[in-house]
């Protein structure tokens, strides 16, 4: 009885906010193995302002951007639109270290787009995952490497991971 009543004297003065929803923005990626080998990724990018669309291709041997285009379906400015075809600029990119750096190179700043920067760079994370394991005999985000136990997977991915996060930190 004693626990309750601390409970209630504890949420009476922490008082939990009121808050209401203002705007949200959502980012999806899809990735798909094509008849020919190569992975496709189709990503959007939708808030109250935007609905931009990314689909990169990648040959999965050499890890290289094959294939990128994007639309801008929905968009606050006119000439928003415009920026679509700096997609293009990711064919010839190898998924590899530097990538980031070559993406906000040819996406961003002045003559960019921070929402297609952003799309791209989510999307091409999640490329890098779906490609672990791939060199090792295993397929595009493949069952056999999921079900993996944790060392198996680590011994197999850290030098693709090296340095990217506290786990695959260099000792």
């Amino acid at each position: 009885m004693e626990e309750l009543v601390n409970n209630v004297n504890i949420a009476k003065m922490e008082r939990i906010p009121v808050k209401r929803l203002v705007s949200k923005r959502d980012i999806g990626i899809e990735a798909f193995e094509l008849e020919n080998g190569n992975l496709m990724l189709e990503a959007t990018l939708l808030d109250p302002y935007h609905l931009i669309r990314l689909n990169i291709h990648i040959e999965p041997h050499s890890k290289t951007i094959v294939n990128a285009k994007s639309e801008f379906a929905n968009h606050p400015h006119t000439a928003c639109p415009w920026v679509a075809e700096k997609a293009k600029l990711l064919i010839g990119l190898k998924i590899e270290r530097g990538v980031t750096k070559m993406i906000l190179q040819k996406l961003g700043g002045s003559e960019g787009c921070v929402h297609l920067k952003e799309l791209a760079l989510e999307t091409i994370n999640f490329a890098a995952t779906t490609l672990i394991g791939y060199d090792e005999g295993f397929g595009l985000m493949s069952r056999d490497f999921n079900i993996l136990n944790e060392h198996q997977k680590f011994e197999i991915s850290k030098h693709l991971l090296v340095n990217t996060c506290f786990i695959y930190k260099e000792k």
